[in-house]
């Protein structure tokens, strides 16, 4: 009998056009980040996975291995899960809990969908670039504009009033500069793959189109005023370089083959970045109070907090607290300093760390290294054609970018940041049998 329903289900409309409505379910979910509730969000991811799993059982598709960095997430999650069961706190456990399992499914969903779909993938970036394009032209728009601040996002005590920056915030539900940032971070890859790969076709137009929003989205990060996005670009741009400069001794034969029209555009583009810094004593300022540790009371309490966090770590190294900032608020309150309250611990490794314990921490770091060996091994395989070694350069930039920005945040939880970021490695499934 299933097997005749399983006919009736093949042989739909429904079941003629799953991928294209998958796809669309997929794009609804990228676009509800610039707009809708978290929950929205999560519901979206769990009907995606709903209808990519339906599909694996309908078409008796099995064409389809894991992967070491995949069996290594899902070694990460079974650690969480044994967190959960352990976890004195257990039903505000299990809330942050449903969400790690959603963002886990979602990562294979998307792996599973990009492998059998890799022709998703070049529209998946551009709507990713379009829609960091709209988040960023908000953001300069609410910098120009000169908007005031929704909650204490600064130390103002000992600056001038000029020296004050106006932190952009964009549209991302919570408003917050540091979302907001992370967001435009984890996605600013995605405009280096359209870069490169329109070079590469010969599309110097289109390349020159991407350059520029690239840019923009620059100028949006750094109008957020975001102390740990700005720690990422040292990151992320370092790693570029490399790469490029590997890229062009290997290919061109060193930088003096480079036409001298696009050393002039890299030039002026540094130079006109590095005036846009130093003209703006608001921004200046911002940088220069990342180095003032204790004197800045945002780094101050962020001090404190770290301080506070690790104690609680100590006293649960194998498991963890359990995961979530429901239960991480209630058991922080029990080893906090007075008046210094918080969401989380302002560090992903140290999050990570508290909640699930110190063998979740190295399950998860390495899933990041096999990530990032493979995007390496792709990149250095000459077979590997350009979009499988763009892509995986894209995805380390990514990663650097990200977990740069998480050593000093936790803003990478936010379901915009972290389903942006599955997203993105899920594309690697489709180069890699």
């Amino acid at each position: 009998m299933f097997n005749n329903i399983r006919k009736i289900i093949n042989n739909s409309f429904f079941a003629d056009n799953i991928d294209n409505i998958n796809f669309f379910v997929l794009c609804s979910i990228l676009c509800s980040a610039i707009f809708l509730s978290s929950e929205i969000m999560g519901i979206l991811a769990l009907i995606f996975c709903i209808l990519v799993i339906f599909k694996k059982i309908i078409k008796e598709d099995k064409n389809y291995q894991f992967t070491k960095y995949e069996k290594t997430l899902f070694i990460f999650f079974l650690i969480v899960t044994m967190s959960l069961f352990g976890s004195t706190l257990f039903k505000l456990s299990l809330h942050g809990y449903i969400k790690t399992l959603i963002y886990v499914m979602f990562f294979y969903c998307a792996g599973i969908f990009y492998h059998e779909n890799k022709n998703k993938i070049l529209p998946t970036i551009i709507l990713t670039c379009c829609l960091m394009s709209f988040e960023s032209i908000i953001a300069i728009l609410q910098n120009s504009a000169d908007i005031g601040e929704i909650s204490g996002w600064q130390d103002t005590s000992n600056i001038n009033p000029e020296e004050i920056i106006s932190r952009a915030y964009g549209t991302l539900q919570p408003y917050n500069p540091n979302l907001l940032a992370g967001y435009l971070l984890c996605g600013l890859s995605s405009f280096i793959f359209l870069i490169l790969n329109n070079l590469k076709k010969g599309k110097r137009k289109f390349a020159i189109i991407y350059l520029i929003l690239f840019i923009i989205s620059l100028i949006a990060i750094i109008d957020t005023g975001c102390r740990g996005a700005y720690l990422g670009f040292l990151f992320f741009f370092p790693t570029l370089f490399a790469a490029l400069i590997y890229y062009i001794k290997k290919n061109l034969g060193g930088l003096s083959n480079i036409q001298k029209r696009y050393k002039n555009t890299i030039i002026a583009i540094l130079i006109g970045l590095s005036y846009f810094i130093l003209t703006n004593p608001a921004l200046t300022k911002r940088i220069e109070s990342i180095f003032a540790l204790r004197a800045d009371s945002s780094i101050s309490f962020r001090l404190n907090v770290y301080e506070s966090a690790f104690k609680m770590f100590l006293d649960n190294p194998f498991l963890g607290i359990g995961v979530g900032n429901q239960n991480f608020r209630e058991i922080y309150g029990l080893y906090m300093k007075t008046g210094f309250d918080a969401l989380g611990s302002y560090c992903i490794p140290l999050e990570i760390a508290v909640e699930s314990g110190i063998f979740a921490l190295i399950a998860f770091v390495v899933f990041l290294i096999l990530v990032i060996k493979t995007c390496f091994q792709n990149c250095l395989n000459e077979k590997s054609d350009n979009n499988t070694k763009i892509l995986s350069l894209c995805i380390i930039l990514m990663i650097f970018a990200t977990m740069g920005h998480g050593l000093f945040d936790t803003i990478w939880f936010r379901p915009q940041v972290q389903l942006l970021f599955w997203t993105n490695i899920a594309m690697l499934k489709a180069y890699k049998n």
